[in-house]
Parts: C-alpha cells; sequence; structure tokens
C-alpha cells in the first residue's frame, strides 16, 4: 500500500516539474533563478515527506509544493519599448535596464525628431542641438559615440543631455523620449532637457 502511494507522489512531482518547465522553459533548472532555487526546494520538501513513516495529506503536499513554486516568483522580462514609462524610470533607478550601445531603445516613432523640434514628455520639455552645430568638444563624454539613431551617447549607451544644473545637476540620470540619459552639460532654461544629436 505504502508503495504505491510512494508511486503515486513520484507520479506528482514528475508532472508537476514537467508543467512548471513548459511553462517556464529551461530557466525552471537554472538553480540560481527564483525559479530554479523554489522548484528545488518544492521537489526536495516533497521527496523528504514521502520518505517519512508519517502519514502524508496529499492535498497538502500539492498546495505546499504549488504555493513554493508561485507565478508570481517568475520574472518576465520586457523589451525597453513593451514597457511603460514608469517602469523604464524604476528599471533605470533599480540598474536593471537594459543598456544599448547604439541601437534605438524605442521604434514607435513618437520620441522627439527633426520635424518634432520640441515635445513635452513625462514632465519635462525636450528639445535637441546638433553637434553639426556646436561640436562640444569641450564635453567630457568617455565613449562618445553617434548612436544609430543619431543621438550622442557614452559609453555605456547614455543619450547626451543639457540641463539647468539647478533642475538636472551634471551625471543626472533620466528617461527620455529616445532613451535613457546622462546630463552632461547645461545652458538651458529650467524644465528643459536639450538631447545632443547629430542631425
Amino acid at each position: 500500500m505504502k508503495s504505491i502511494r510512494y508511486c503515486c507522489y513520484g507520479v506528482i512531482v514528475i508532472l508537476l516539474t514537467l508543467s512548471v518547465w513548459l511553462t517556464i522553459g529551461d530557466e525552471a533548472f537554472n538553480t540560481k533563478s527564483d525559479v530554479g532555487k523554489n522548484m528545488v526546494t518544492s521537489v526536495n520538501m516533497l521527496s523528504a515527506k514521502t520518505n517519512t513513516k508519517e502519514d502524508v495529506d496529499l492535498e497538502e503536499l500539492l498546495s505546499t509544493s504549488l504555493n513554493n513554486i508561485a507565478p508570481a516568483s517568475i520574472v518576465i522580462k520586457k523589451s525597453y519599448d513593451e514597457m511603460t514609462i514608469e517602469e523604464r524610470v524604476a528599471a533605470l533607478y533599480e540598474g536593471s535596464l537594459e543598456m544599448q550601445y547604439s541601437a534605438p531603445y524605442t521604434y514607435s516613432g513618437e520620441g522627439l525628431s527633426v520635424s518634432k523640434g520640441a515635445i513635452y514628455f513625462n514632465g519635462h520639455k525636450e528639445t535637441y542641438y546638433s553637434e553639426r552645430v556646436l561640436p562640444g568638444t569641450s564635453l567630457n563624454i568617455p565613449g562618445r559615440h553617434v548612436a544609430d539613431d543619431g543621438t550622442i551617447r557614452d559609453g555605456d549607451g547614455f543619450i547626451s543631455v543639457a540641463a539647468d544644473p539647478s533642475f538636472l545637476p551634471k551625471g543626472s540620470v533620466l528617461i527620455t523620449s529616445l532613451g535613457p540619459a546622462k546630463v552632461y552639460d547645461s545652458g538651458c532654461s529650467y524644465g528643459i532637457v536639450d538631447l545632443y544629436v547629430s542631425w
């Protein structure tokens, strides 16, 4: 009788493992991830409980296992373009935003452009100034380069911008309509963020 019960438990563990693997893919077996750790914990708990001589309530066992592999622990990664502005800001300040050296951050076409010389975005006004007019050779932008979208970026992928020091001091980071930016220059009116471009 007990061997039949243990066999049932084994089948449940296998089905549960397969179900999780199909739901979240290979990451379930990466024990460095939260999902992997939870799954390993659940399987160990099942194993420990089935190897004892005490009676085990099947419903309790399943409930405990499913709670340890809760969907809330599964992190769904979004691309920059799929994030809301709030999610972009949060990711930037958490240090979890995936930076792009030259690739455009957004493809929505609603950002600042030559034809849209000034827009309002996330509580500030955006304008642009071109290196073709103001070379900015005195600016200390480590890894300075022209990205695929024509923005001037640093080596980490931050768009170089100018802002009034009392609004955003040099070194401040923020999200602009064209992506994450860092303040390297000043000379703007309060509330304006001037993106450095090569348009």
